[in-house]
């Protein structure tokens, strides 16, 4: 599969992950939600490695790869189903926007790459205010949104250590092995946050959040994910969650026009500020070299 495809499908995914997150959560229990899709991903991967020939590796190497991939998946997704009680879908997808920021001080940290410069602290620090200025919005957010915020920027967290964590244990796993095992890591966390925290359900879902379900678990899960892990293992953590610039816009749009969310001008005044941080963040430094270099060939 060429590197642009699977991108491209990320994108995809990545812009409706949220609205389908916002339905299945709200038309059910959130857990159990979050649960499901991971069972069907899970029951659909299988049967399918095997037709590919491939097998899973459950060496050293390959476990500690799948663990790490399983920060993301559960952690990532479960804390974002429970923000959803709280934000609108395209908020949520908003805030997903700082996961190459994060992403970048966790390279840092833990992929020993170069210290971030005058230019990536200071989109850093736009971004930062942007988020101030979009969450700040109480016509566009419901009451007791600093909680889904919150919970929002853990899942946010989760999901940037993921990555960096899974190239760093640079396990050379087929993306269909390297997802199948983060979901078979990731299931028992969910089953026991859903008994936890949930309970058992006593009805089934109806038919949008069952719908919804369904395709978080073909689409956001499983042909994400492989996605996901497929160009992950190609380009840098960063490179990836550039999708995070595309993605909000996507995502503000659908939920707006599908899910009657109020996207006001403070909302939008920071999502500017977000993307022109990004912007800075992730090509500052190409852009000043490239400028400099040019003053040089012209002197």
């Amino acid at each position: 599969m060429p590197v642009l495809v699977a991108y491209c499908v990320v994108l995809m995914v990545w812009s409706t992950t949220p609205l389908a997150i916002s339905w299945s959560a709200s038309g059910w229990l959130p857990a159990w939600s979050a649960m499901g899709r991971m069972l069907i991903a899970a029951c659909i991967g299988y049967p399918l490695l095997r037709m590919l020939g491939l097998k899973m590796d459950f060496g050293r190497v390959a476990i500690r790869s799948y663990v790490a991939a399983a920060l993301g998946i559960w952690g990532g997704m479960y804390f974002a189903y429970i923000a959803a009680a709280w934000l609108p879908s395209g908020i949520m997808s908003l805030l997903f926007g700082l996961a190459p920021l994060l992403s970048g001080l966790y390279a840092r940290w833990w992929l020993k790459s170069a210290p971030l410069d005058k230019l990536q602290w200071l989109g850093f620090a736009l971004a930062l205010g942007g988020l101030a200025i979009a969450v700040s919005d109480s016509l566009a957010l419901p009451p007791g949104s600093w909680k889904g915020v919150v919970t929002m920027l853990l899942a946010v967290n989760c999901f940037a250590a993921s990555g960096v964590l899974v190239q760093r244990e640079r396990a050379g796993l087929h993306p269909l092995v390297q997802t199948e095992g983060a979901l078979l890591v990731s299931l028992p966390l969910y089953l026991l946050a859903a008994l936890l925290v949930d309970g058992v359900p006593q009805a089934w879902p109806t038919q949008r959040p069952l719908g919804a379900i369904v395709y978080l678990g073909i689409f956001g899960s499983l042909i994400g994910y492989l996605c996901y892990y497929f160009v992950l293992a190609r380009l840098s953590a960063s490179t990836v969650a550039l999708a995070t610039l595309i993605t909000p816009i996507f995502a503000m749009s659908l939920g707006a026009a599908l899910n009657g969310e109020i996207v006001s001008s403070r909302v939008l005044a920071g999502a500017l500020f977000i993307v022109v941080g990004l912007c800075a963040y992730l090509f500052g430094p190409q852009w000043r070299a490239r400028l400099r270099g040019g003053a040089v060939t012209r002197s």
